[in-house]
């Protein structure tokens, strides 16, 4: 993987350091790229040259492979996305459910695009929708380039906060842990989603 910055000539430091640091296909913080000795102007260089993909979350990059980069696209989304999550929320504590739970066991087969994470540390949602959208208006070449990049990941992401998970019924994957059908039933009485 090489990268370069002509412009101002110093290619050969980031090259050298992110090589040695950085493991393509995954995602780290900014708080882990500022701890691994990368200064604030370099960190924002290598994400306005989109050799770090941004997530859903502010302050979390994705380490694009070659290829990926290349392509413009995440081979792995909902991998990058469990992991981005694990950072995000500062526990791997957490489930899909409701319509994302019903997508992967086939209950529901209309992709909502949404996904419904069950967490002890934070609720709210993040609307991606918006971000594209406004990404897409400016017209930029790389805006244009963050925008097919989030949406690889959803339309929004809804944040459901309870004291614990303990005794939870899910189905463990790589890609996540998921509830199944008696547990998305809870879910949605408990958080009011509708089916």
């Amino acid at each position: 993987m090489k990268f370069s910055n002509k412009a101002k000539g110093k290619s050969s430091k980031a090259n050298s350091f992110f090589a040695a640091k950085f493991i393509p296909g995954y995602p780290i913080s900014l708080t882990n790229l500022r701890i691994h000795g990368m200064k604030k102007k370099e960190i924002s260089s290598m994400a306005t040259n989109l050799y770090f993909f941004p997530t859903p979350f502010k302050g979390i990059y994705y380490v694009p492979t070659e290829d990926e980069r290349g392509g413009w696209l995440i081979k792995r989304p909902e991998i990058a996305l469990k992991q981005s999550l694990s950072i995000y929320l500062g526990t791997g504590n957490f489930y899909y459910s409701c319509k994302t739970a019903e997508e992967f066991h086939g209950i529901d087969w209309h992709a909502s695009g949404d996904i419904h994470v069950v967490n002890p540390a934070r609720s709210g949602r993040i609307d991606l929708e918006d971000r594209v959208a406004r990404n897409r208006g400016k017209k930029t070449w790389r805006a244009g380039k963050v925008a097919r990049i989030l949406e690889f990941y959803a339309r929004k992401i809804v944040f459901h906060k309870v004291p614990s998970i303990e005794g939870a019924k899910l189905k463990r994957t790589p890609y996540g842990d998921y509830a199944l059908p008696s547990q998305i039933k809870r879910d949605r009485k408990r958080f009011r989603e509708k089916s």
